[in-house]
């Protein structure tokens, strides 16, 4: 099953790649040598530390997942 996510903080979205990532199955050793990153930037994203978007959307990328952003309140059908 997918799971949606929504995130309004850099710390929610670092959770939600992470959880995207465990779901994915992927340690975060597994997951930086998929992207050609290091585990620790996936620890510092995971935390939500400032690392490049390049990151955010490769791992998102990685695990089947893209980023769509929508104004905040609104109501989103996506197909």
């Amino acid at each position: 099953m997918t799971h949606w996510y929504r995130a309004r903080t850099a710390t929610a979205l670092g959770s939600a790649l992470g959880q995207i990532r465990r779901d994915s199955g992927r340690d975060q050793s597994e997951a930086a040598a998929t992207i050609s990153s290091s585990r620790a930037t996936i620890s510092r994203l995971e935390r939500g530390d400032p690392v490049a978007s390049s990151t955010v959307l490769d791992l998102l990328a990685a695990c089947g997942y893209e980023a769509v952003l929508v104004p905040r309140g609104s109501r989103v059908t996506i197909e």
